[in-house]
């Protein structure tokens, strides 16, 4: 797919007022919990999750806006008129008086941020994870492989996909099952935007704060996106909201939520589940 393609009858105005239509994995019952992925990526970033939070919540799981199975938007779109197209959409599967909870991973706590300053009198709490929604300014350049050098040619994206999942998202290979390498060929092949447009915006500090509801940071240790530091990053976030709640977990990288599912699990079931 030519991802610079305007989406068939795409119309701007209505998408930024009424938003797109979400795919939406829902299971359990209570009080809801959205669940926002990463970049390039889909609902199938909670997969080791979902059914256990489900006990406690309900759980909306979300593909973004030109993610998965959800609607597209205009490739080209800046984060503004996106994150605002991303709040319409979110605002089509929340009731007007309804409260709920943000769990979000990535590009997906760079969204959630956001929409805790817009939804800010509805939202019980938010869980931030391996957090985007900071400046790439320093960043590290990864070992990546090409996705378009691969595509077409099955085993050479087979080894690209694991090679640039151990390059950003794991630390352990054992991680990398057949279903997971299986997730991910297909989250790549339907990620129609940008993800770094919004995930390297310097705002999830800024948001937070203004947001003024209880929040958790959850890392794993070896999270090569956390830089300079966790302790940097967990420090710039707190300047805006002081009562911040840091987790980081041993032996797992920016997917924890993946490598270490029981304990980020536990974390978002006690810190949700408060009443």
């Amino acid at each position: 797919m030519d991802q610079k393609r305007l989406p068939e009858g795409w119309d701007k105005e209505r998408a930024l007022t009424e938003g797109v239509e979400l795919h939406v994995r829902r299971v359990g019952s209570g009080h809801p919990l959205l669940l926002l992925h990463g970049g390039m990526g889909s609902w199938t970033h909670w997969r080791r999750n979902i059914d256990v939070l489900a006990e406690h919540f309900e759980v909306r799981a979300i593909d973004a806006p030109s993610h998965g199975d959800s609607d597209p938007v205009d490739y080209d779109l800046d984060h503004v008129d996106y994150l605002d197209i991303a709040e319409a959409s979110i605002r089509r599967i929340v009731k007007d008086d309804e409260s709920f909870s943000i769990a979000g991973f990535s590009f997906g706590a760079a969204i959630g941020g956001a929409m805790a300053v817009r939804f800010s009198d509805r939202l019980r709490a938010i869980s931030v994870v391996g957090p985007g929604g900071f400046s790439k300014k320093g960043r590290p350049q990864l070992p990546f492989m090409s996705y378009k050098a691969a595509r077409g040619k099955p085993d050479l994206m087979r080894r690209t996909l694991k090679n640039n999942l151990m390059a950003l998202m794991v630390t352990r290979e054992e991680c990398i099952t057949d279903q997971v390498l299986d997730d991910q060929d297909a989250n790549v092949e339907r990620a129609r935007f940008d993800s770094r447009k919004v995930s390297g915006q310097p705002s999830l500090a800024i948001d937070l704060g203004k947001a003024g509801r209880p929040a958790q940071l959850i890392y794993g240790e070896h999270d090569v996106t956390a830089f300079p530091s966790i302790e940097d990053r967990a420090g710039m976030i707190r300047e805006h909201l002081p009562d911040l709640n840091l987790h980081v977990l041993k032996n797992a990288g920016h997917w924890v939520m993946h490598e270490a599912a029981d304990e980020v699990n536990r974390l978002i079931i006690d810190f949700h589940g408060k009443d």
